[in-house]
């Protein structure tokens, strides 16, 4: 008998990129809510439980999630670092629940965000406004703000507009390498 957790959406589909984009969205809103550095990992963590048991994509997404994680910790220091945020005004370390936020966005590069990835100019555009967008969301929600009310929003824009593109690319690129081996074997 199958249990729950050996059941998928199909690996394309409208069905699984809402399940994705909702999945995502909802679990954005509840680390950001929470900024707790207990709940947010937790709620990660439960996000990840969630996606592979639906719409996981083995081994090779994993890896990417843990790149992208990886990758936005280290952006993640070097934007508090620059000043570009701060907390409360002051310069400070991210916040644990800051750094959550990635393997669960990293979760939609190969399902919601997959339809974007040869369209290269397009991704620009919704990495420049959805990246700057999810910052003044964030920043509006929490004790995180920009150090420059009027460069940081551009900053962000500038290299979500870069960034975002450039995930896709090496999501599509894992996605492919899977899938090449898959059709070896």
């Amino acid at each position: 008998m199958n249990s729950v957790l050996d059941w998928h959406f199909p690996d394309s589909g409208v069905m699984s990129t809402v399940v994705n984009g909702l999945l995502f969205n909802l679990s954005w809103l509840a680390i950001v809510s929470t900024q707790s550095a207990v709940v947010a990992p937790l709620l990660a963590t439960l996000h990840l439980v969630v996606h592979f048991s639906l719409l996981g994509r083995g081994l090779a997404e994993a890896l990417f999630i843990l790149a992208v994680t990886l990758l936005g910790v280290v952006l993640d220091q070097t934007l508090f670092f620059l000043g570009i945020f701060t907390v409360n005004g002051e310069l400070a370390l991210p916040p644990l629940w800051i750094t959550c936020l990635w393997p669960v966005l990293a979760t939609t590069f190969m399902h919601a965000f997959s339809g974007l990835a040869n369209r290269t100019w397009l991704a620009v555009a919704c990495g420049g406004i959805g990246g700057a967008g999810s910052y003044l969301a964030g920043t509006a929600l929490t004790e995180v703000q920009f150090g420059s009310a009027l460069w940081g929003p551009w900053i962000l824009a500038g290299l979500w507009m870069v960034l975002f593109p450039v995930l896709l690319s090496v999501a599509h690129w894992f996605l492919n390498q899977t899938e090449s081996g898959n059709a070896r074997r």
